[in-house]
């Protein structure tokens, strides 16, 4: 028996290094996008966020069908789209790994019933057509094969929000706004991608081991920090402190190095809050609003009402809800515009709620898979002890961004963020393939080595 054991061994050997091969062999075609392909991905993932405050600028869209409005992200996201199509009609179109395929085609089955039955469903459509678009986005983006690109398109995005906060900074300086907005026109939308920023910067920033790169690091971090107090927004610095305490959680060994750097963080940015007169005074009022009585006044108690409506709509439909995108067509009809703080229709503000209203059961369940395995996209690699370095950090900054808007609680297909949401899912994706080919060719090296 012994043997015949040992006659097979070789035979064992040649077959799983064949496999490997030719896994190798596939990945490789798949990736091999040359560097001019990567530099085109590089400038749309720069151009991306630019798109996305141009957009938050103007506060119009480019053009509408209906009540379905298309916005400057969209043009960027479908150019590039377009492109990766065009280059797949001659080198072949790659996959979208089954880690994502599955629970997007889950969620999107769910989008398709809850669509046929909906109460309008033009914008059930309009669902549809968006999850298709911003999975699309990150299929294409997955033809990413570099770290450096993935790097240059995160500190290009780390730059633009320190841009404006410094705008941010000038308006509370100079022109005494209470509540700056860089150049966005709601300081709510500058407050969001301010904190989202710093949660990617503090993740960069705990795990880089160069003194000049760390020292960069905080100061960027203390930057947005403070354009992130300056939006004067609650939810943005909860949810920085939820993607802060992800990136922590996920450190392994310095885990308690980077509680007590995030404890450090925290009790500084109390105490400039404490020791600015006005932004003292500003942050007092703003606490403050939370004992008005009226909706108008409260964004607390306006945003209870919206929750209100979207259960009682969710009793209704329990399975599959009134229709994708529907919420906001319905709303008007259970509450004011005084109830709204002043707009004539709102989303549910809280994408869980929201989800139970619009799809139901099925619908929340699909959209729940399809949350968690964007976050395992990350969370799978950085519990591998092989992945360090530049690796494992864009791993942590993906994981604050991601932990940020769930803290945010706001649908990752959303227009503006959305279009951010998924472009980091398709650089993670082509994260993982690189890695994955390069644990690919070590178990090749030593399946092959002789013994």
């Amino acid at each position: 028996m012994a043997a015949a054991n040992s006659n097979l061994t070789p035979l064992l050997t040649a077959f799983r290094g064949s496999r490997l091969r030719a896994s190798s062999r596939v990945s490789g075609e798949r990736l091999a996008t040359g560097p001019w392909f990567q530099s085109l991905i590089t400038f749309v993932g720069c151009l991306l966020p630019i798109s996305v405050c141009w957009y938050f600028t103007t506060g119009k869209p480019l053009f509408s069908i209906g009540t379905v409005e298309f916005i400057q992200p969209d043009l960027v996201a479908g150019a590039f789209v377009t492109i990766v199509i065009g280059r797949a009609l001659f080198k072949g179109f790659h996959p979208l790994p089954r880690t994502i395929l599955v629970p997007f085609l889950l969620l999107l089955a769910a989008t398709l019933l809850s669509t046929f039955f909906a109460i309008d469903k033009l914008h059930g459509v309009a669902a549809i057509i968006q999850e298709t678009e911003f999975v699309a986005f990150a299929w294409a983006f997955s033809l990413s094969t570099s770290t450096k690109s993935f790097l240059r398109i995160v500190h290009f995005t780390l730059a633009l929000f320190v841009f404006q906060t410094a705008v941010a900074i000038w308006q509370f300086a100079f022109l005494d706004a209470t509540m700056p907005t860089g150049t966005f026109q709601v300081h709510q939308q500058y407050a969001f991608f301010t904190s989202f920023a710093a949660a990617m910067a503090f993740a960069l920033y705990s795990h880089e081991k160069a003194s000049s790169l760390r020292v960069a690091y905080l100061v960027v971090l203390s930057v947005l920090l403070i354009g992130s107090l300056l939006g004067q927004e609650r939810a943005p610095w909860l949810s920085f402190l939820l993607g802060a305490t992800a990136v922590v959680w996920y450190s392994g060994r310095n885990r308690k190095r980077l509680l007590v750097g995030l404890v450090v963080t925290v009790l500084a940015a109390t105490m400039l809050v404490i020791t600015v007169p006005h932004l003292r005074e500003v942050t007092t009022a703003r606490i403050g609003e939370a004992e008005t009585g009226t909706e108008r006044q409260n964004s607390l108690l306006s945003r209870l009402l919206l929750w209100k409506v979207a259960y009682d709509l969710f009793t209704q439909n329990p399975v599959l809800g009134v229709g994708p995108k529907n919420f906001a067509v319905i709303i008007p009809h259970y509450a004011s515009v005084e109830d709204m703080q002043g707009f004539e229709n709102l989303d549910a503000h809280n994408v869980w709620i929201g989800m139970l209203a619009e799809q139901g059961v099925t619908g929340f369940v699909t959209y729940l898979i399809f949350c968690w395995a964007i976050i395992r996209l990350a969370t799978s690699e950085l519990r591998s002890p092989s992945v360090t370095g530049l690796p494992r950090s864009l791993c942590l900054a993906y994981v604050a961004y991601f932990f940020f808007w769930l803290g945010m609680m706001y649908p990752f297909f959303q227009k503006g963020a959305g279009h951010i949401d998924f472009m980091l899912v398709g650089l993670m994706l082509g994260l993982r393939q690189c890695l994955s080919q390069g644990r690919a060719s070590v178990n090749l090296a030593l399946t092959s080595a002789p013994e």
